[in-house]
């Protein structure tokens, strides 16, 4: 049987690009949907099934992802795999707080502990990797928002 790319519209999907239904390759022929989760001429991100495949035109780009993920105090997703340009994701556990464009049927302390596990990442340290410091960064932001 044929399976054909679905996605959903561009801003359920925070896809720039419009996606043109595509047929998906025989080994893949056991997936029901591949889920455009957002594309633009940089990186593709597609959800097939419990994996999130990120394609990326700057490996430099993924392998900075796949070291953050690594450093990070919170869940993060497994990596599957890494075969450049791709970067293959688990699915993290769990129900979806909302949807774009829906109401969220999601209870308080679910935000709550959503909103925590944010706090816990933004009070952890910087990664130590070169680049502006971030007095630089709040110095050109400061200067964007004047």
């Amino acid at each position: 049987m044929r399976q054909h790319l679905n996605h959903r519209s561009a801003v359920q999907s925070h896809a720039i690009n419009p996606v043109t239904p595509v047929v998906i390759p025989a080994m893949m022929a056991s997936v029901e949907e591949v889920e455009v989760v957002v594309a633009h001429n940089e990186r593709a991100t597609l959800r097939v099934g419990d994996v999130f495949l990120k394609i990326d035109a700057d490996q430099t780009r993924t392998d900075v992802e796949a070291e953050a993920m690594a450093m990070a105090p919170v869940p993060t997703p497994q990596i599957r795999w890494r075969k450049p340009p791709v970067l293959a994701l688990a699915a993290l556990p769990g129900t979806a707080l909302g949807h774009l464009g829906e109401p969220s049927t999601a209870s308080s302390a679910a935000w709550a502990a959503a909103g925590a596990a944010v706090r816990t990442l933004h009070d952890a340290p910087l990664p130590p990797w070169p680049g502006r410091s971030l007095d630089e960064l709040a110095s050109r932001l400061d200067g964007e928002c004047e």
